[in-house]
């Protein structure tokens, strides 16, 4: 049975999703091209050629005339900010009118007083590189790393890859712009071409699917310290005007160093093998002859070792022996 607080509460509950689905469905919905505004929309600084008369009154039609924050949000309060619409057909989200303050802004006509609302924030973008997948939780800043690495860039812009899209089309592009140790600047790193990164999403790394790929370090050319950055390639006043990342430095190590230092370090062992064994070799071959046997001579110098020669004195013994068996008898016949 449904419990009593839900066929109380049902409708009401089931009205705030509906709501609540409308509004997530508005946001960042811009169209049917990415100049037009529509409620709820996030604008970024610096944008230019914008239609903002989606965002007047639908019954009088006036066109709006400022864009105004207030405090707490709340249009019951005071004003904060003034943005200025000189044409709501083709407006500039100006930065220093802005001052950044950034947040909700409401649309506003003297006739009307406010209508909707609108986002304004700042575009920006973050980089980091780091170890290729499946191993992107391994950040390489500041860090000299081997040649035969395979590295990766993480790229992030939350409002921009959220909003600045229409009709699921993200128009927002940057470049990876590589500094190498002798100063040179390029987009093409180990012949991947890394110019024009589609921005389609808050996050995403250069070797995902359908993205440039893992870079091998292998082919980056000269070892030292590289230093890399996400420049704005699109739209053109992101361009001129936005932000770049942070720059992000990393070292490619000295592949010759490590292969000189590696090389010694066999040929020394292999030289040191070969001398040690031909020296006990040749103790083996003269210290048989004189310690066992001859220690045992010793011994053999006591009785069995007479005994041993016994076929030389045999014939002494023969004749003692004759001589007594003479003498036995000489005495017998007597």
């Amino acid at each position: 049975m449904t419990p009593d607080w839900i066929r109380r509460r049902g409708l009401p509950v089931l009205l705030a999703v509906c709501i609540l689905t409308l509004c997530v469905g508005q946001a960042g919905a811009r169209g049917p091209t990415i100049g037009d505004i529509q409620p709820h929309d996030t604008i970024f600084v610096y944008e230019e050629g914008l239609d903002l008369s989606q965002l007047r009154n639908a019954t009088t039609d006036n066109p709006v005339t400022e864009l105004r924050k207030y405090q707490d949000n709340n249009p019951d309060r005071g004003v904060t900010r003034n943005v200025p619409v000189v044409d709501d057909t083709n407006f500039e989200v100006l930065d220093f009118l802005v001052g950044g303050d950034y947040g909700t802004y409401y649309a506003y006509n003297p006739e009307d007083g406010v209508t909707a609302l609108v986002m304004i924030r700042e575009p920006e973008i973050f980089l980091d590189v780091v170890l290729a997948s499946p191993h992107h939780n391994e950040p390489l800043a500041g860090y000299a790393v081997s040649p035969n690495t395979r590295i990766a860039f993480r790229i992030a812009s939350p409002d921009v890859g959220a909003f600045y899209q229409a009709g699921g089309v993200y128009p927002a592009t940057v470049d990876i712009l590589l500094t190498t140790p002798g100063g040179a600047e390029t987009t093409v790193i180990s012949g991947i071409n890394l110019a024009g990164l589609n921005v389609s999403s808050t996050r995403f790394y250069t070797d995902d699917p359908g993205r440039p790929g893992a870079i091998p370090l292998s082919g980056i050319g000269e070892p030292g310290t590289y230093t890399v950055r996400a420049v704005w390639r699109q739209p053109a006043a992101f361009d001129a005007y936005a932000a770049d990342s942070e720059p992000v430095t990393f070292t490619v190590a000295n592949r010759i160093g490590v292969d000189t230092t590696a090389t010694p370090t066999p040929t020394a062992t292999v030289t040191a093998t070969p001398t040690p064994t031909p020296t006990p070799t040749t103790p083996p071959t003269t210290a048989p002859t004189p310690t066992e046997t001859a220690t045992p001579v010793p011994t053999a110098t006591t009785v069995p070792a007479t005994p041993t020669p016994t076929a030389a004195p045999l014939p002494g013994a023969l004749a003692v022996a004759a001589a007594g068996f003479a003498l036995t008898l000489a005495g017998r016949r007597r």
